[in-house]
């Protein structure tokens, strides 16, 4: 994927409230020139953390069009507020805060009449992100999540694979055949410094551990893939398996999701499900596979892939002997010459300058608002995984039909 970099529109100006480690990252790839963003100031409590930001943007080499030297620090314990109430600075904020702040600054953020970016989980519950939607449509400002892998073209290239194979109007001809269901994993290992200090192990501060974490980017390949074959509802969420810290922060979770046709007339055989693990306690694990009646699609990295080139695999429905003399499994390479994140925010910029002309088009399934609810579903099923746990592990049924 090329994206061209004479592009004579002005860039997104972007402000960073808070100094968390993802905001190093998103800097980064802010730099890149096909973003077509340019950070202008930083906001942090501490001057020191701030300063450093701003020399960790200023020292790698950038392209001259985004006049580094402008960018500016607010400091102190009304940074926040600082930052918002400048005039003609800032377009967009991003938001690497604190789960338990989000709802806060977001709706604050909007309120000034600034898009936001907002870091996953995108909020305490589905609830208060219903709100933080609200006055985002309320203000004509777009308001998105940090999901990265969704704007990378291997996902795109990934689900099309399984969606026009569906889709089509005889699935079972078709080289995939029918979804049938979905596993994901995605685990790290935290070392005793992380275990005891990270803000993900915090219940006043990311409490939803490892589900809103990890957890919630298993979530969002079953949404993309289910939504694509017409299973877009979600039925029930459950916690089969699960560990916690002293504060009781999940640090280990083992999930079943149930998704269910639209129609409502649909029988229990349309049921398609997620099931997952997240956790902090394994190593490094970044898997998902999606089934189907003819074939079994799985790709590896799929939430942080390396740079460059990258793949996924089918393989077809013959035995492990035969595949293996057959070649019954495929790798199939996706060329990607930007990074997925900042991709991301060069769809950012695309989607706030369409909200700011023309506002939510609900009606729209190519729109973005699509995106924003499918942030709101994504905490709803966190929501109700959290529940699962509260309830020594119950399902948690969803009501048909939910949306924002």
């Amino acid at each position: 994927m090329t994206l061209s970099t004479e592009n004579t529109t002005p860039p997104l100006r972007i402000g960073i409230l808070g100094a968390a480690r993802i905001a190093r990252k998103n800097i980064a790839a802010i730099k890149h020139e096909a973003s077509n963003c340019i950070v202008v100031a930083v906001a942090s409590r501490s001057a020191a953390k701030a300063n450093d930001l701003i020399a960790n943007y200023v020292n790698v080499p950038t392209a001259e069009h985004l006049h580094i030297e402008k960018v500016k620090v607010f400091s102190g314990n009304n940074a926040y507020n600082d930052l918002l109430a400048s005039v003609d600075l800032v377009d967009a904020v991003y938001i690497p805060l604190p789960t338990t702040l989000k709802k806060e600054w977001t709706i604050r953020a909007l309120r000034s009449k600034k898009h936001v970016l907002v870091e996953k989980p995108v909020a305490p519950s589905a609830e208060d992100y219903r709100e933080m939607i609200y006055e985002a449509k309320l203000a004509k400002r777009y308001l998105m999540d940090g999901t990265m892998f969704v704007h990378h073209p291997r996902t795109d290239r990934f689900l099309s694979h399984i969606i026009s194979s569906e889709s089509s109007n005889n699935a079972s001809s078709s080289s995939f055949g029918a979804v049938t269901g979905i596993d994901a994993a995605f685990t790290i290992l935290g070392n005793d410094d992380f275990m005891k200090n990270n803000i993900r192990m915090k219940k006043n501060g990311d409490f939803q551990g490892c589900i809103g974490d990890l957890g919630w980017y298993c979530i969002r390949l079953a949404q993309l893939t289910f939504r694509g074959v017409g299973v877009g509802s979600v039925k029930s969420a459950q916690v089969s398996d699960w560990k916690l810290n002293e504060e009781g922060v999940p640090i280990d979770a083992t999930c079943l999701v149930t998704f269910q046709a639209d129609d409502v007339n649909a029988d229990a055989d349309s049921n398609l499900t997620l099931s997952f693990h997240c956790s902090y306690l394994h190593p490094w694990n970044q898997r998902g596979e999606v089934y189907g009646t003819k074939e079994t699609a799985q790709v590896m990295g799929f939430i942080n892939p390396k740079d460059g080139t990258v793949s996924f695999q089918t393989c077809n429905k013959q035995t492990p002997s035969s595949a293996h003399k057959t070649g019954g499994c495929v790798d199939v390479h996706v060329p990607c010459e930007v990074p997925q994140i900042t991709l991301m925010w060069s769809k950012f910029r695309e989607y706030c300058k369409v909200v700011e002309k023309s506002g939510w088009a609900d009606n729209d399934e190519a729109s973005a608002c699509i995106l924003s609810e499918m942030s709101w579903e994504n905490q709803l099923i966190v929501d109700a995984l959290m529940e699962s746990i509260g309830g020594n592990g119950k399902a948690v049924k969803l009501p048909m039909g939910t949306s924002i």
